[in-house]
């Protein structure tokens, strides 16, 4: 056999392999989500979950409010959150019970901005739950997801006490950001969230283009 036929031969037995992992679940799977996280890296251990990354808050004003591509585009709420609507519907077809990846939090208490972070996922959803034992009949959380890149307001609500929130998103990219309002809340934690099937497909197509760039080079 030719050389190039070998690769080939040798690089559809990998994928099918990493497709079998991650169609299986992922308890085979190591990764860990950064706020510039790097899916062309390999797996290098075995653990039972994928390490959940806890997204910080950014409490140094001056790269928020800092003019050109180095500041946030929106630092305010709109003035009306209203049309931002309910939470989505639950959707069984595509949320499935153990089909569920929960992949990186924002937590509080506390009112601000979270830190730019990256999502490398096409679909994917914020799961918001807040705890208000002090004032609970006052107790409100306003929030917003904004595209840094582009400045849109992607979802957001205006939540009381024992409503939580389900807000799907379909888009991805280098820079989003949260930002926060609590009144009278104790605690707020913003779940991200995905399927087995994207989360995956995120581990796989790095890996699928390093192979195909290296069989049409050979």
């Amino acid at each position: 056999m030719k050389r190039a036929d070998i690769l080939t031969f040798a690089g559809a037995i990998i994928i099918v392999v990493i497709i079998a992992v991650a169609s299986q679940g992922l308890d085979s799977i190591s990764t860990f989500f950064q706020p510039a996280p790097s899916y062309e890296k390999p797996a290098d251990g075995l653990q039972t979950k994928p390490e959940i990354w806890n997204i910080p808050k950014n409490t140094d004003l001056n790269t928020v409010y800092v003019s050109g591509q180095g500041g946030y585009p929106v630092t305010n709420f709109p003035d009306d959150m209203t049309h931002f609507g309910a939470s989505d519907p639950e959707y069984t077809e595509i949320w499935m019970p153990g089909e569920i990846v929960e992949f990186a939090t924002y937590t509080g208490p506390g009112n601000g901005f979270s830190k730019m972070f990256q999502i490398p996922f096409g679909f994917w959803r914020i799961n918001v739950s807040m705890t208000a034992v002090t004032k609970p009949e006052s107790s409100q959380l306003t929030w917003v997801l904004v595209d840094g890149e582009t400045g849109d307001i992607l979802t957001g609500n205006q939540q009381r006490y024992g409503e939580p929130v389900k807000k799907t998103i379909q888009r991805s990219g280098e820079k989003f950001y949260f930002i926060v309002s609590a009144q009278d809340v104790n605690q707020y934690t913003f779940s991200l969230e995905t399927t087995k099937a994207q989360y995956g497909d995120a581990l796989i197509q790095p890996a699928v283009r390093r192979l195909t760039g290296f069989l049409n080079a050979a």
